[in-house]
């Protein structure tokens, strides 16, 4: 139910892609303007987590995930009824908070419900109702854009956010939440509930100890092995928006167009079957991160990139079109999808001790939706700058070669192994490891 948050984060965020072909012809939007209108909701996603660094401690994680719900639905009422580009704009900011807040809280409440054997896969399920809501998305756009019925795209997301709304009343606040504000009670009975009642004493001894060893203040983040793990946290943010597949992403109907898909419609539908298509390979991430492990999974992911961003970027280089370039977005998908997309979410929530976790997870998070906004903003006007000077826009994919190459050298020399740990030996480990 907690994943869920993830859905709307996908529908609301990946919606923009099926109408910003017509979006930029109702209110003639320049290359700029197209990019900012698109981009428009991660101002929004970056303002998110500086509210929830305070609202996931204050209230907790379940309160923030009902505050983010209350935005979508603002949101959603707001860009179905605009008279301007300023106001869609104002309105996709406000959801862009929802989305910031959810990318936060969610996570970072499955990370601390989940029992450890289970918690990477658990935690996946947040991606999962990511690529879920996209998918849906894009299938909403698909069969809207025959009408050309753009605000109904938007209007459409108050179906998920009413059913989200009650979901989230049936859902218990997290064990270490609870244990952070001395109530140990409550926090025993939610630990039983999951692990059974012989473990659940050991694991409320184990979070009582660490977070006798925290402060939680933001001083603590620059103690030896905690600064390691928060820097950790931050490049596993960047880099896996850095390294191409967000940008493609978002304008892929735009980008099938100049490969000779013959109208709106063909292309949102080829953009529906790629992100189909993700939802299986989520599912085959999920089935490996609690048994290959994150470390090798973001290694093999960032290799994969490398070779897919640079292929899309001769697919354009030479002017091929059609179902091959289709393809080749496909080798740009299952990387990010399998390994570089979901890793960050999973391992943000799990590097860093609780009493500094909401503050640690919402930098981190506030620093992957920079990243995001920076690509998506600037990739209209690189992708026109690219076509100036080179005839093409492969310039543009083979800048992410690079990034790609340098997500691998990080995991390569720090990405830690967190599977099949609990939150507390990580948390220890981490703290020790400055000490060395």
């Amino acid at each position: 139910m907690a994943a869920l948050g993830g859905f709307l984060f996908g529908y609301d965020l990946v919606m923009i892609s099926g109408a910003v072909i017509f979006l930029k012809e109702e209110f003639g939007l320049s290359a700029a303007g197209l990019g900012f209108t698109t981009a428009s909701a991660v101002i929004g996603c970056i303002a998110g987590p500086i509210a929830g660094m305070r609202l996931c401690d204050l209230l907790g994680r379940k309160r923030t995930l009902i505050a983010a719900n209350l935005l979508f639905g603002i949101s959603a009422i707001g860009t179905a009824l605009p008279e301007t580009i300023d106001q869609f704009n104002f309105f996709r900011v406000i959801g862009g908070i929802g989305c910031g807040l959810v990318s936060v809280a969610s996570p970072m409440y499955l990370a601390e419900i989940a029992p450890a054997r289970l918690r990477g896969r658990l935690v996946m399920m947040y991606q999962l109702a990511i690529v879920v809501g996209a998918f849906s998305a894009t299938l909403v756009a698909y069969y809207l854009a025959f009408f050309e019925a753009w605000r109904w795209m938007f209007a459409s997301e108050l179906v998920p956010i009413l059913v989200f709304g009650v979901l989230l009343t049936l859902i218990p606040r997290t064990p270490r939440w609870l244990a952070q504000q001395n109530r140990y009670q409550e926090a025993r009975r939610v630990l039983a509930r999951i692990n059974g009642r012989e473990k659940a004493e050991g694991l409320l001894q184990e979070i009582r100890e660490s977070l006798a060893e925290e402060t939680g203040a933001f001083s603590e983040l620059l103690k030896p092995g905690i600064r390691t793990a928060f820097a950790v946290a931050v490049l596993l943010a960047v880099f896996s928006q850095w390294t191409g597949w967000s940008v493609v992403a978002s304008y892929l109907p735009i980008l099938l167009l100049k490969a000779g898909f013959a109208d709106a419609s063909d292309a949102i539908f080829q953009y529906a079957m790629v992100n189909g298509i993700n939802i299986g390979l989520t599912l085959v991430s999920m089935s490996l991160v609690d048994r290959v492990g994150r470390r090798p999974i973001w290694l093999v992911t960032s290799l994969g990139m490398v070779f897919g961003v640079t292929l899309l970027g001769a697919i354009f280089h030479f002017n091929l079109t059609g179902f091959v370039v289709v393809g080749a977005v496909l080798m740009c998908a299952w990387p990010h999808v399998i390994g570089l997309g979901p890793l960050a979410w999973v391992m943000m929530s799990e590097v860093l001790p609780t009493r500094v976790r909401a503050r640690a997870v919402s930098i981190a998070t506030m620093c992957l939706w920079i990243a995001n906004y920076s690509g998506v903003h600037a990739f209209p006007v690189l992708l026109e700058l690219s076509e100036e000077r080179f005839g093409s826009p492969a310039a543009v994919f083979w800048i992410f070669t690079l990034t790609c190459a340098l997500a691998f050298v990080f995991g390569w020399k720090f990405v830690p192994e967190t599977k099949g740990k609990s939150l507390e030996k990580i948390a220890r480990d981490c703290r020790h490891s400055g000490n060395r």
